[in-house]
């Protein structure tokens, strides 16, 4: 690892904060989650030098995630894909590096640490037992947008794309294709999915509109102060105590990923005594296992 490559990893954690944090309490988060970012390079490291002496290839698999990519933002092909990439500052070898990187970790960890985790039925019963209250969901809806901005658009051509972005839905394309393709709203790339809403948090003229769609059904056309939009609802909760079996899949993936971190954790350590790990002065893996830094 590099004092560029380190220096560069700090420059995208810190702008990654910056998306959620600002001021003091940015640079306090800053300050925290980059005590353990050199932990975090060498993890990763370990773990694509694991796959490569394990012989795992993630080839195929980085054809299909760059296709993905491209899909999600409507590009027509690799070469597009590679060239928006590069117009942001990106490096296109970077760019499928640092994917084929996850990919090959991913492999690891289901390999070596996920296939060995055993999540019992009697245990997840008992954790929903012992926590039933968090499972509590509130009223309200989960819905998706598509927004044809009068901004961008005069009235008349923002009122004439929403009409024809609602005929496709209705003539049967999928709604989170026709948000890909004519929302000029930022949930656009995620197919116009916007979260979950609690009962009486969305404007009056949305819920007016939705409140005779059930889950799984498009509203019609509804004018806004932003312009013209239509909405799916994605889920409606009636904010009643779920049942063991409603929740079941959920506890037993919380339960999962609270095993997994943990088992993670000790094969990490595993690999770096198996390893040789050399840290120039004054830096520190705080992944390292007791007395197991050495120093140049």
């Amino acid at each position: 690892i590099t004092q560029r490559q380190y220096d560069k990893d700090r420059e995208t954690l810190h702008s990654q904060l910056a998306q959620q944090y600002s001021g003091a309490q940015l640079e306090q988060e800053f300050k925290t989650k980059s005590k353990d970012l050199l932990r975090d390079m060498i993890d990763q490291d370990l773990m694509v030098q694991k796959a490569k002496d394990d012989d795992i290839s993630a080839e195929t698999d980085l054809i299909k995630r760059l296709d993905e990519i491209r899909q999600q933002y409507n590009l027509p092909s690799l070469d597009a894909l590679q060239q928006a990439v590069e117009k942001d500052g990106g490096s296109w070898v970077d760019f499928k590096d640092q994917i084929k990187r996850n990919l090959l970790m991913r492999q690891v960890i289901s390999r070596e640490v996920g296939s060995r985790i055993i999540v019992s039925r009697a245990d997840t019963r008992k954790f929903f037992e012992a926590h039933k209250k968090e499972f509590d969901s509130p009223p309200g809806v989960h819905l998706a947008e598509i927004l044809i901005s009068t901004e961008k658009h005069s009235p008349q051509e923002a009122e004439k794309l929403a009409k024809k972005a609602l005929a496709d839905i209705q003539n049967g394309a999928r709604f989170s294709d026709a948000a890909k393709q004519y929302s000029d709203a930022p949930s656009a790339k995620d197919g116009g999915d916007v979260g979950f809403f609690k009962a009486g948090t969305i404007a009056p003229a949305i819920a007016s509109a939705i409140s005779n769609v059930d889950a799984g059904e498009v509203s019609p056309i509804v004018k806004t102060q932003y312009g013209y939009m239509i909405f799916k609802v994605l889920e409606k909760r009636v904010g009643k105590a779920p049942t063991f079996d409603q929740v079941s899949d959920q506890v037993m993936n919380y339960l999962y990923e609270e095993k997994i971190q943990a088992a993670l954790r000790c094969f990490l350590t595993t690999l770096r005594e198996e390893s040789s790990i050399r840290l120039a002065p004054g830096f520190v893996d705080t992944g390292a296992p007791p007395g197991g830094d050495k120093t140049d």
